[in-house]
């Protein structure tokens, strides 16, 4: 009877402990798979005009960065026009790629009717040319997809 008792506790143990231990959103998205991202076209400059990403399901994301300098230690204004109005906690990633300067997460506030906006500041760096990716990325049962923007800044 003792050993029935010892191996119960010990079941709710590991119980508790996997619960407290494993990162069960990380464990989601491996099965997900990596994030599909669509590029913007290589054309397009968000210097001098909002660059458009469609997906390859239809949805369409266009970005326009203000003030069109893109400075940075300055603050930035992103819009998102998108074609789905109620996107909730979407957010754009920014990040170097020709340098480590660090991740920086922007929440977008709904505007309403498909309008988001996000402020935020880029970092300077004393080599310039910094050449930067945001991302925005959606999720589904099965699989992750995302609309890439690049563009590129000075000192």
């Amino acid at each position: 009877m003792n050993k029935t008792l010892f191996i119960q506790i010990a079941v709710i143990i590991s119980i508790v402990a996997a619960y407290f231990l494993i990162d069960f959103n990380k464990v989601y998205k491996y099965f997900q798979g990596e994030v599909k991202y669509t590029v913007q076209d290589t054309n397009c400059d968000l210097h001098k005009s909002a660059c458009k990403v469609v997906l390859n399901d239809g949805k369409e994301f266009t970005l326009e960065v203000f003030p069109k300098d893109i400075p940075l230690m300055k603050n930035l204004k992103f819009k998102l026009i998108s074609s789905e109005e109620d996107l909730e906690n979407i957010s754009l990633n920014i990040y170097a790629t020709n340098m480590f300067m660090g991740y920086f997460d922007l929440k977008f506030q709904n505007l309403g009717n498909g309008v988001y906006e996000a402020e935020g500041t880029l970092p300077t760096c004393p080599v310039g040319n910094m050449q930067w990716n945001a991302d925005i990325s959606l999720e589904k049962m099965n699989e992750r997809t995302g609309a890439r923007f690049q563009f590129q800044t000075t000192r």
